[in-house]
């Protein structure tokens, strides 16, 4: 079986199709949720598993989280991005678009074509005249992804999704409690989420599994409580990527305990939080505090709850003018 990597999609008869979580998976398993309807709480996919299947939902040394860890051999299909775009048909509007993107994305962003995969609905068939395209970019070592799809966004190939698609962003986010002006500012900002040939696109950039920048059992992290907090972005070279983690300091606690002064990092396996803000700038967080047993790093890891969030507060001062 090919790698099984965040943008795949695994089918087992117990669940259904599932999508493949992140990069790097425990031994003999892999690491893939469930498809209910968008937006359905956390709590809900977990009861969704256990209502169907026991010993599946397991705690995870790693992450120091409960986890759906399916095993290998119980997967019948693997539907795999990167097989999905070479196999791809223009059979309609949109398959039509999404390999006119994968194309502009190689000719003129200079991406290798065989490292372009297609996810979502396209992948699994199930895509509308309505769909938007879901794209990923396996990026090869030594190449920045990001760089080509700024490319195309400095020449004007794609653009900032508008008010115009707003439904389609408040489709997306209806289970975040940040108001969806503020999400609107910052996709305005990404060159991962956007605009081409009038049809909204996102764009997943997946690092392979041996340059994944934390492979399965090389960290034990472990919950300190949830907090919120203030701080700048040191550094952001990860921040575009699906699980992306950028380094912070945080310079002052607004809920939660002490310990989060000690916070080096935010990190998030949820593609949204992507190109969420940049190097430089200031930014708000709320997440669960962690701390690693074995190096005694302390993170914020965003993206489990309705709460969470992290924003650029160059973009809430815009909102508020």
């Amino acid at each position: 079986m090919e790698y099984l990597i965040e943008g795949d999609y695994i089918y087992v008869s117990e669940l259904g199709f599932m999508a493949v979580k992140g990069v790097s998976h425990p031994p003999g398993k892999v690491v893939a949720f469930p498809r209910l309807r968008r937006g359905a709480a956390l709590e809900e996919v977990y009861a969704f598993i256990e209502d169907r299947v026991r010993g599946w939902l397991v705690f995870d040394d790693h992450s120091g989280q409960v986890l759906p860890q399916i095993p290998i051999e119980s997967v019948e299909r693997h539907l795999s991005s990167l097989e999905g775009f070479r196999s791809l048909q223009p059979i309609d509007r949109l398959t039509s678009t999404a390999l006119e993107l994968g194309r502009t994305l190689s000719d003129e962003g200079g991406f290798p074509q065989e490292s372009i995969g297609i996810s979502g609905s396209i992948l699994l068939k199930a895509h509308k005249r309505w769909s938007d395209i879901d794209i990923v970019l396996v990026e090869p070592r030594g190449f920045r992804a990001v760089e080509a799809l700024k490319e195309l966004r400095a020449r004007g190939v794609t653009g900032a999704v508008t008010r115009e698609y707003a439904q389609d962003l408040a489709s997306k986010r209806r289970d975040s409690k940040l108001g969806l002006e503020v999400w609107l500012m910052h996709e305005g900002r990404k060159s991962t989420y956007g605009l081409f040939r009038g049809v909204v696109y996102s764009a997943k950039i997946v690092q392979r599994p041996e340059d994944f920048w934390e492979p399965w059992g090389t960290a034990r992290w472990r919950e300190l409580g949830y907090v919120e907090v203030r701080g700048v972005v040191e550094e952001d070279s990860l921040g575009c990527y699906t699980p992306m983690k950028l380094k912070v300091t945080v310079d002052e606690v607004l809920k939660g305990g002490e310990e989060a002064y000690r916070c080096g990092e935010v990190v998030s396996y949820r593609s949204r939080f992507a190109e969420q803000v940049f190097a430089g700038e200031r930014f708000t967080a709320r997440g669960r505090l962690e701390i690693d047993l074995i190096t005694g790093g302390v993170r914020i890891f965003v993206g489990n709850m309705p709460e969470d969030y992290i924003i650029s507060e160059n973009v809430m001062r815009k909102i508020q003018l």
